[in-house]
């Protein structure tokens, strides 16, 4: 049997690799056969890591551990956001991947040191027809539709109407700044009011602020809902995680193999559907879909029933 170490060793790995090659390339297409092996190969670690996790902690501490590891995602956006430009302005662009090579093989060497995680034996569950697992996709689908979409668009937004670029940086900024803050208590909040609750309400009020967005031109105004955003989204991530374990247990990776399938999926439907949006009737409305998406994505995850 593959030990989980080894999956991840290897995933990173890849991204070392082709991180390299990314920072090596000479033309489209070998930048593009890069991309993908770096994208085939960072999609192997988050239903591995989930699946340690998981099977390391238990309880209450399970959500506490979720919140800690989901704290990757907003730092890796700001340090992406302040020392990649730095390094393509002064190094040039190459240093970047090369930068993120390096760090690739040094975290595979560490992931070796990590602990080996005795895997259990299954009980009959078929993660395919299993009604939380299809609720937990859709919602997660619906849900990150709209967050590509902001990820894709919504620096471009902000430019247009406030005609700054660096104070249109800074309020993108926001929507992942605060989350520094929130990944950290987020686990407390998740076992103050159970999985389920926090995901049907939080999405909810992401949508609403979403909503907010084509209501105002203030600087300060988009600000404060960026930053609100970004603290929100960064207890949807490791409640997300919580929810997969809970549900998944001792298939918590294959469940979220599953169900990152439909998360990354509706990547390639969002930078679609949000560019017909735009060119046919304009930024403002594409908020107000958006929007709607979101909170409509709530109540698939309103149905998930989960053992806390």
């Amino acid at each position: 049997m593959v030990d989980y170490r080894e999956i991840v060793f290897f995933s990173l790995l890849g991204i070392f690799a082709s991180s390299l090659a990314s920072g090596l390339a000479e033309n489209m297409l070998q930048e593009f056969i890069s991309s993908f092996v770096m994208g085939f190969s960072a999609g192997w670690i988050y239903p591995v890591t989930v699946k340690m996790i998981s099977n390391f902690f238990k309880g209450k501490e399970l959500a506490i551990a979720m919140g800690y590891y989901s704290l990757a995602w907003p730092l890796s956006l700001v340090l992406a956001g302040d020392l990649l430009p730095f390094v393509g302005v002064y190094l040039g662009w190459r240093w970047g991947y090369f930068l993120i090579s390096a760090a690739s093989a040094i975290t595979a060497v560490y992931s070796l040191r990590i602990p080996r995680a005795i895997p259990r034996k299954s009980h009959g569950f078929t993660v395919i027809k299993n009604r939380n697992v299809m609720m937990l996709s859709l919602g997660g689908f619906l849900f990150f539709l709209s967050y590509w979409s902001i990820a894709l668009y919504l620096y471009k937004y902000l430019f247009g109407v406030l005609e700054n670029p660096y104070l249109s940086g800074v309020i993108y900024s926001l929507t992942a700044l605060p989350g520094i803050i929130s990944t950290v208590i987020s686990g407390k909040i998740i076992n103050a009011l159970g999985v389920r609750k926090v995901l049907a309400l939080l999405v909810s009020f992401y949508g609403v602020l979403i909503l907010l967005i084509p209501l105002t031109y203030v600087a300060l105004t988009l600000g404060i809902i960026a930053s609100l955003m970004g603290l929100i989204r960064f207890i949807i991530t490791p409640a997300n995680s919580t929810a997969i374990a809970q549900i998944g247990k001792e298939k918590s990776g294959s469940v979220s193999g599953f169900v990152n399938f439909f998360w990354q999926l509706s990547g390639i439907f969002s930078s679609s559907l949000s560019a017909l949006v735009i060119s046919s009737i304009g930024f403002r409305y594409l908020w107000v879909i958006m929007g709607f998406v979101t909170v409509s994505s709530a109540l698939f995850y309103a149905l998930i029933k989960v053992q806390e």
